[in-house]
Order: C-alpha cells, then sequence, then structure tokens
C-alpha cells in the first residue's frame, strides 16, 4: 500500500509546517481554498468558482479530445495521438452532484489516456439539485449502455470496460456498477473509484474529525446529500453504495482513499466489506493527502505516483494497455 503524503492541515485548512511536503504549489492551493469559500457559497458561486481554478483544463499534449454522444449526453473521446488500444474507460467527474464539469476534469480525463493507452470516455451528466438523483445515475447507465451497443465503431472491446469516477463521480461509478449486477446487463470488467461518496448517514470518526476541513468536510458532505436526493431522509442504495446489503458479484476493484479526507473511513469499511465479499479489491491510501489531492496538485509526486497506480491496475484488468 502506498502512503507517501503531501503534507498535512489543521482544520482550518492551514497547513502543518513541520510535515515533509512532496510538492512546493501544495500550500497555495490549500491556502487558495481556505480563501475563496469553495463549499460554502451558493451552488452557483461554487459552479463559478471552480470555473475560475480550474479554468477549461486542456489535454495534456499528446492526446485528441473529440466531442461524442454518450446515451444522448454530452461526452468527450479523449485517445492518446498514437492510437488507442481497444480497453475503455468510463470516467464520471466528481464535484459533490453539483458542480464540476468536463472542463474542469479534461486535464485529469486526459492523463490518465496518455498513461494507459486506453480510451477515456468522459460523460457530462446532470448535475442537482436541478436534477436530483436519480438523474446524474440515468445518465451514466444510458451512456454505459450506450458504450457497449456502440463499441465497435468506437473501436471498444465492450469485454474491457472500467466504470471509474472521482467522489461523486466515484459514487455513481458504484452505483451503477451495482445497477448492471442486480439487472444482469454486465459489461463492467472492473471499477475504479477514486476517494468515492459511499454513506449518506455520516457517522464515522473520520467523517467528525473532519466537520470543518479544505477542500472538503463533514459539513460539506451533510449539505450535499438533500441536495443530490432532492429531500431529507435516507439515500436509496445506488445513490449511498454502502446500504447495499450484498456486494457479491462487484467486479474486480480499485480503491484509492486520503488520509486527511471525511470520506476516509466510509471508503475503507467499503474495501473491506468487498472482500469479504469475495471480490477482488487493491487499496491504496495516501497519507498525508486530502479529499482532491491529485486534481488541485497534479505535479505533486504522490499525484503522479496515484496516477502511476491507477494504470498498473487498469493494465491487470482490461489491458494488456500501450507501452
Amino acid at each position: 500500500m502506498w502512503t507517501e503524503g503531501v503534507g498535512t492541515h489543521d482544520r482550518t485548512g492551514e497547513r502543518n509546517s513541520e510535515e515533509p511536503m512532496s510538492h512546493p504549489g501544495v500550500d497555495a492551493i490549500a491556502g487558495y481554498l481556505a480563501e475563496s469559500g469553495l463549499g460554502s457559497k451558493s451552488i452557483a458561486e461554487q459552479r463559478e468558482a471552480m470555473a475560475e481554478m480550474a479554468g477549461s483544463s486542456p489535454p495534456m499534449e499528446g492526446v485528441t479530445v473529440e466531442p461524442i454522444t454518450l446515451g444522448g449526453r454530452p461526452a468527450e473521446r479523449l485517445t492518446p495521438d498514437g492510437g488507442a488500444t481497444d480497453a475503455a474507460v468510463l470516467y464520471l467527474h466528481g464535484g459533490g452532484y453539483c458542480i464540476g464539469s468536463l472542463d474542469s476534469h479534461r486535464g485529469l480525463g486526459s492523463r490518465l489516456a496518455l498513461a494507459t493507452g486506453c480510451t477515456v470516455a468522459m460523460l457530462d451528466y446532470r448535475l442537482a439539485p436541478e436534477f436530483p438523483y436519480p438523474a446524474g445515475l440515468d445518465d451514466c447507465a444510458l451512456a454505459l449502455n450506450w458504450l457497449v451497443e456502440h463499441s465497435e465503431e468506437l473501436g471498444v472491446d465492450s469485454r474491457r470496460i472500467c466504470v471509474g469516477g472521482a467522489s461523486a463521480g466515484g459514487s455513481l461509478a458504484a452505483g451503477l456498477v451495482l445497477w448492471n449486477r442486480d439487472h444482469d446487463l454486465g459489461s463492467v470488467t472492473a471499477q475504479m473509484l477514486i476517494y468515492p461518496v459511499l454513506d449518506d448517514r455520516g457517522t464515522t470518526i473520520s467523517m467528525a474529525a473532519f466537520e470543518v476541513y479544505d477542500p472538503w468536510d463533514g459539513e460539506r458532505s451533510r449539505k450535499m446529500w438533500p441536495l443530490y436526493l432532492g429531500h431529507d431522509g435516507e439515500a436509496p442504495v445506488y445513490a449511498a453504495p454502502s446500504r447495499a446489503a450484498d456486494l457479491r458479484g462487484s467486479p474486480t476493484t480499485f480503491l484509492m482513499s486520503c488520509e486527511e479526507d471525511p470520506l476516509r473511513d466510509e471508503e475503507l469499511a467499503f474495501a473491506q466489506r468487498l472482500l469479504y465479499a469475495g471480490v477482488s479489491v487493491e487499496l491504496h491510501h495516501y497519507r498525508g493527502t486530502y479529499h482532491g489531492f491529485d486534481v488541485l496538485a497534479t505535479e505533486a509526486a504522490v499525484s503522479r505516483r496515484a496516477l502511476s497506480e491507477q494504470s498498473l491496475f487498469l493494465q491487470r484488468t482490461i489491458g494488456p494497455l500501450a507501452p
């Protein structure tokens, strides 16, 4: 298990200067987040703040971006310029179900395409609160079905598809996998869950420990769920995958968690439950990291290491991939 870190914050978002850092840009990013109020503003203001912070995230050199539609929704197909293998990742962006876009996560998707040599299909699913659950999950299910049915024209082998995502996108990926399993739809070889949202109950030790924290905390998590669901109360299983009574039949899983993340404990518990259910799990817990570190500090050593581990997982599950 890799545990390299990027240093630690205190609960107000200030970094502990005694901790070693992997990249000098991490401090500035943490300070910007603490000052920006991202997460404490209205949804419209948060979307504007994220757009200002991330801008239009350009693809890495050597990656071609092609606008497509998946199940009627806008999407992008990212492929390395040298040609992609017939393996594919359906990647779902994060943003608390309410913010985030293809623009904000294009850079991450292109890095994954370049590192693996496979096709990365990124979906622009509908966002809450305008479109509460199950709108976003429905979009993901339609996109996956379309990807499978049209795999030949996309140059994809329908037997070599991984569903993945970060944060809320990881929740959508896990929910989609359970939906496919329960409806005998198949066609998912692996799932890649990057610090995923999994449990609406919010009763873990890490949720309390990081009650007020940047860039994500327990307070924001509690505010997120009613916006996503469109109501107060318990979440359905496909919205909060930790509520699933039985995880048997899930595909091989990559799960990544961060030490300084309120979601940490629900992720570790989910990985353990998958193991108990007989599912092959690759768990990576990164010491001293915070939610979204690999997006916010892309050049940190630990972020590069995380991308490498994801690439190796894909090579072992849906590979072989390009060198």
